[in-house]
């Protein structure tokens, strides 16, 4: 596992605990589901929001409509306004990235989340 970028100070709780959940959840699934060797973190803050990133070497096809881990994460993200971004190709790995803005207590309804998953196989079932 890799960590990259960090922000310089800490962020708001809420924002943090989300952001934790976010991670934890992604390294699960790509050792339990994704079969991955490794693994990339990521935090930084841009456009006034903290952009979350989990990259890893799996074997791809993780679907957020599937399961109750990813969904988790999506109401979880869209409680604070945010949004989930899954791509997870077949055979390519997948990638996280959550927008979680930084105003975490104006956040939008979560009606207003979007959750985008560009899964071009079936989710990779564990053993």
């Amino acid at each position: 596992m890799e960590l990259g970028a960090l922000p310089a100070g800490r962020l708001p709780a809420a924002v943090e605990t989300t952001a934790y959940f976010v991670v934890a959840e992604a390294l699960t699934n790509a050792s339990k589901h994704g079969r991955a060797s490794g693994a990339e973190i990521g935090v930084r803050v841009a456009e006034d929001a903290a952009i979350v990133q989990i990259r890893d070497d799996g074997v791809g096809g993780a679907d957020p409509s599937v399961g109750t881990g990813l969904r988790g994460l999506v109401d979880r993200v869209s409680a604070l306004g945010g949004e989930l971004d899954v791509e997870s190709p077949h055979g390519g790995g997948t990638a996280i990235t959550a927008r979680i803005p930084l105003s975490a207590y104006a956040a939008r309804p979560m009606h207003a989340a979007r959750v985008n998953s560009r899964s071009t196989a079936p989710p990779v079932s564990g053993p």
